[in-house]
């Protein structure tokens, strides 16, 4: 027998690598089973995952069989190490087949098994291992080769006999492995000694652990009865009091120490402190415990973005904490409670609401108000250097005398106050440049301000055909629809003065007012009050009507909240954050009032010294200033104004404006106004004059401006839209032309040219345009010559020659800004005069009853620290009063121009085809005088007159009015024939209705003879007329 190696005993036969696959018999499958070609291979899904170790794609070449057969259950185990998908394949394999070509690599060899046994031996056993281990296996096969070849030597020899060498070793090795014995069982003793301590110490740690269990379940219990205790130490309301009184003892020293260094610190009432006043680090500096407890009980769950809402509720925080404050200290006053005080003041008036405000709210006494306030006014500011504009206009305020029963029933502390606008700081052209071209004019430069220029003429005509184009539109619809709204009032009024009643059974109507029963039928009438009610409803309801035809106009408005820091000084409450371009919002200066009243020479001498000394002008400093003021004091610096070669006069716009408006309306009174006014419902005596007068700016505009216009215009116009096909601009002002009819003709000049001209002033003024204002003031001059307006028509004229004498740069300068927007709209520019009326608002609302020099000082140099603090206040509240950029809000103005449409042609009293009818006022309550027919042409030649003989020649005259009807001319010639006594008694009566401070002028006049009375009543009359208002000319921000 031939004898093998113990290593081909050891190791098992493996199978050739690249043995044959054999393929096993097909298995009858039923019939109604898949074929094998349908259903997918068992490894498809797994070649892309294994690829890398060496499975191979599916291919094949002949049919596939079915993977569950008997040879692949068994061998598909051997793989689930490998591959653990096949766990779940396995499970249903009668869904899958087998390709040939992994059947011969997986199934039918053992080759791709050994190959993924030996990767996975590299992979965890280190190359080290490796080596011991084919290191041991040739000793043993070394040794097994020996003993089989001893082995058989043996059986050669017939017994067994064992070599000394083998025996030797064995021996030795015996021995070896008994050492070893007795040293493990050394070790073993050494560990049974161990085992016996830690027995031990974990029987004590155990007995230990259950002392530290049953102290841990005491101290658990007692844990949780203290922890229910805290959970339910505010449970009610009585344990929630007791905590805060506890926490309220412990604080309370805190909050006393924090008031008292409050009241110490003395600084936190200076204007700058104020200013920089911020909730948030006020609260941040006060007792945390009194800022947390408010700032949690007041927290709201609702997120808000509403950024005023949150600064309300902030600023409310701090009135909350200043309430504590106050209550424990009486002698805390809060800073800021005290500037809302202030403010309450300066609305009000009233000293009560500042000494119960200290009762609520802790804001200090009336007292400490006062002081407060000398505080602040401690020096004048001074005037900075720059381009400076200034302002000046007395201011008065009224004390009422009840020990004097006579006339003196009230006394006036008149005041001359001033503001100062710093247009630019670093435009030094008044320190460097004198301002004068010309000293004097000579004829030909007076005659550029004969005429209007072509320049002038084409801007008035452009406002003029932008204002008719919409209200022509507007009548061409009217004249469209089937039934006109003006008829249908018109048919609907059944009569007129006297004979207003009508009868409803018969019709008839023009019935006296006293008639009971109608003559016709014998009807019951019904009383003229119920008739004229019953027109009022039918005339609304058809308004109603028209009204409703118009279409409904939505302007969207877009709400800020983002607050920026200004760039320039704050010198209005509703100044906008950001001007518009080319908008210039100037810083503003209130210095020291003068105590006296600018009506006399010397009054304005002293004045204008003082604003000489302010202003720094002379001594090296300004060579010239542009001064605004009112018409009185403008006329009465003329007189010295040698004296000043610094001074440029300007007049103000608004009292330029108000004056134009009021010259208007005492021309016109006569002819349809006075009509105007009743419509409007002036009924007695005192309306009317209150409506002539003018007395409220405000609402005359509104009145004259806006209804009167609106329906003068659609009258004007309605004859030519119903005669016109086509109707335009252009063609209307070419027929009025050749219209004949002297009522007509002068109503159209009053309208589209005087009128026109004081809104075009406006519009000058407000959007601040120098030509504009130039050409408006120009086209409206003849009414001040026409007329008795002596002082304006002086202005006028002596205003255009300054201009002209004036270099062009420094005019420009003048020009440009004579008229300011303090909020920075460009569209709401006004004449410093009436930004002076508001700020003696100011000044009025920061003085005492009766004031002396000082509390004006003192008003005068808090009033920009006033508007600055009102303005904090307000924006640290959340209150707003932003400007928009129109203008104010009016009512529909539609139902009040139609009531006098209504009466205009009903009358017929601006229809040009009306033949034959007499020259007079509307409802024909006056006769118009001739001269009225002629009116521009005559006030234009007595307005170049004026020119030649004051400015020209130096010989002023006093010319007689243009009588607007025959009653006035026949008047002006009857005083002609007047005595000397009934001029006396005339002078005397008109003496009374003028100012006490005037009356010294007009003494000794039994010495004067008949001519010399004459002009003293015509200066007299002039002055009269020409007398401002002492309230209510203040023009207000949002005026259009």
């Amino acid at each position: 027998m031939k004898n093998l190696s113990p290593s081909q005993n050891l190791q098992p036969q493996e199978p050739a690598e690249r043995e044959p696959a054999v393929q096993e018999p097909a298995v009858q499958e039923p019939a109604e089973r898949e074929p094998a070609a349908n259903l997918p291979c068992v490894f498809a899904g797994l070649v892309g995952t294994y690829n890398s170790v060496g499975l191979k794609k599916c291919e094949t070449k002949v049919p596939t069989r079915h993977a569950d057969s008997q040879t692949a259950k068994n061998r598909l185990p051997l793989y689930n190490s490998f591959f653990p998908e096949l766990v779940e394949i396995q499970t249903h394999l009668e869904d899958y087949s087998m390709c040939n070509r992994h059947y011969n690599q997986l199934i039918a060899s053992n080759y791709f098994h050994r190959h993924l046994l030996n990767l996975n031996s590299q992979r965890h056993n280190p190359k080290r291992q490796v080596e011991s281990h084919d290191s041991e296996t040739e000793f043993i096969e070394k040794q097994t080769c020996e003993i089989g070849i001893q082995v058989g030597k043996q059986l050669c020899e017939v017994g067994v006999q064992t070599s000394e060498s083998i025996i030797q070793d064995l021996e030795n090795y015996v021995i070896l492995l008994q050492e070893q014995l007795n040293k493990k069982i050394s070790e073993i003793e050494d560990l049974r000694k161990h085992l016996d301590c830690a027995y031990d110490y974990v029987v004590e740690s155990w007995e230990c652990d259950q002392k530290i269990n049953k102290l841990s379940q005491e101290l658990i219990k007692q844990n949780n009865d203290l922890l229910f205790k805290w959970e339910n130490r505010f449970s009610n309301q009585e344990k929630r009091i007791n905590s805060i009184i506890q926490i309220a003892n412990k604080e309370r020293q805190n909050v006393y120490n924090d008031i008292d260094s409050l009241i110490l610190n003395k600084d936190r009432f200076s204007l700058n402190n104020l200013l920089n006043f911020t909730p948030n680090n006020w609260l941040a500096n006060r007792n945390p415990v009194i800022v947390n407890f408010i700032e949690v009980l007041t927290h709201n769950n609702e997120s808000s973005n509403n950024d005023s809402t949150l600064k309300e509720k902030l600023f409310k925080k701090v009135v909350a904490v200043d309430a504590i404050y106050g209550s424990r200290h009486k002698n805390y006053v809060s800073e800021i409670n005290l500037t809302l005080s202030a403010i309450k003041y300066s609305l009000a008036r009233s000293k009560m609401i500042v000494d119960i405000d200290n009762h609520v709210i802790s804001s200090g006494s009336y007292v400490k108000f006062i002081n407060w306030l000398e505080s602040l006014a401690i020096e004048q500011e001074p005037i900075p250097e720059g381009l400076l504009f200034l302002a000046f206009d007395n201011e008065q305020r009224g004390q009422y005398n009840y020990l004097d029963r006579g006339y003196n029933t009230v006394i006036y502390h008149t005041v001359t106050s001033f503001v100062a606008f710093n247009i630019d700081k670093k435009n030094l052209a008044q320190f460097t440049t004198n301002p004068w071209r010309y000293n004097l004019l000579n004829d030909f430069q007076y005659k550029e301000l004969y005429y209007l220029t072509p320049e002038m003429r084409t801007e008035c005509e452009s406002e003029l055909n932008a204002y008719l184009l919409p209200i022509l539109n507007e009548l061409i619809n009217e004249k469209r629809n089937e039934s006109n709204t003006i008829d249908t009032i018109i048919k609907n009024q059944k009569g007129i003065g006297g004979h207003s009643k009508w009868c409803k059974k018969c019709n008839t109507t023009n019935i006296d007012n006293r008639k009971r029963t109608c003559p016709n039928c014998n009807e019951k009438l019904d009383t003229l009050a119920a008739l004229r009610a019953e027109s009022t409803n039918e005339f609304a309801q058809i308004s109603n009507t028209t009204s409703q035809l118009k279409p409904i106009i939505i302007k969207s408005n877009t709400f800020t909240h983002e607050q920026k820091t200004l760039p320039f000084e704050r010198i209005s409450i509703t100044q906008k954050l950001e001007p518009d371009q080319n908008v210039v919002v100037p810083e503003m200066y209130v210095p020291d009032p003068l105590g006296l009243n600018p009506n006399s020479i010397n009054n304005v001498k002293k004045v204008l010294e003082h604003i000489q000394n302010i202003a720094k002008i002379n001594n090296n400093g300004r060579k010239w200033l542009p001064v605004i003021c009112d018409g009185v004091p403008y006329n009465l610096a003329q007189k010295i104004k040698k004296d000043f070669p610094w001074l440029i006069l300007i007049p103000g716009a608004l009292h330029e404006e108000m004056n134009m408006l009021k010259a208007f309306v005492e021309l016109n009174w006569a002819i349809d106004i006075k009509q105007f006014a009743i419509r409007q419902g002036y009924r007695t005596e005192n309306q009317l004059g209150f409506f002539k007068k003018c007395t409220d700016h405000h609402k005359s505009w509104d009145s004259i401006c806006d209804i009167y216009r609106h329906a003068m215009t659609c009258e004007l116009l309605w004859p030519y839209v119903v005669e016109a096909e086509n109707p335009s601009v252009n063609d209307y002002l070419d027929w009025a032309k050749k219209q004949d009819d002297c009522i007509y003709k002068l109503k159209f000049e009053q309208t589209f040219v005087y009128l026109q001209a004081i809104v075009n002033f406006r519009t000058g003024v407000r959007n601040n345009r120098p030509s504009l204002r130039n050409a408006a003031r120009r086209i409206f001059a003849p009414i001040w010559s026409g007329r008795r307006h002596p002082i304006y028509r002086y202005i006028e004229v002596d205003y255009e020659g300054q201009l002209l004498r004036l270099h062009p740069e420094i005019r420009k300068i003048v020009e440009l800004y004579s008229v300011i927007s303090r909020s920075g709209y460009c569209n709401q520019h006004q004449g410093l005069d009436a930004i002076l009326e508001e700020i003696n608002k100011y000044l009025k609302a920061l003085i005492p009853p009766v004031p002396s020099q000082r509390h004006w000082n003192i008003a005068a140099r808090n009033c920009t620290k006033f508007i600055k603090l009102r303005y904090m206040l307000f924006d640290m509240i959340g209150h707003t009063e932003s400007e928009s950029s129109g203008g104010r809000t009016r009512p529909d103005y539609t139902s009040e121009s139609q009531r006098f449409r209504v009466q205009l042609r009903k009358t017929g009293f601006l229809n040009p085809q009306n033949d034959n009818r007499r020259f007079e006022s509307l409802e024909g309550e006056y006769l118009l005088s001739e001269q009225l027919k002629k009116f521009s042409d005559l006030a234009c030649e007595r307005r170049i007159a004026f020119i030649k003989e004051t400015f020209e020649n130096n010989k002023p005259s006093l010319p007689q009015p243009i009588p607007v009807t025959e009653q006035e001319k026949e008047a002006a010639m009857s005083e002609e024939k007047m005595s000397k006594a009934e001029l006396l008694a005339t002078i005397n009566s008109l003496l009374a209705s003028i100012n006490i401070s005037d009356r010294s002028k007009y003494r000794g006049l039994q010495q004067k003879n008949c001519n010399q009375l004459r002009e003293i009543l015509q200066s007299i009359r002039d002055l009269q007329d020409n007398q401002d208002e002492p309230e209510d000319e203040s023009e207000s921000e949002t005026e259009n």
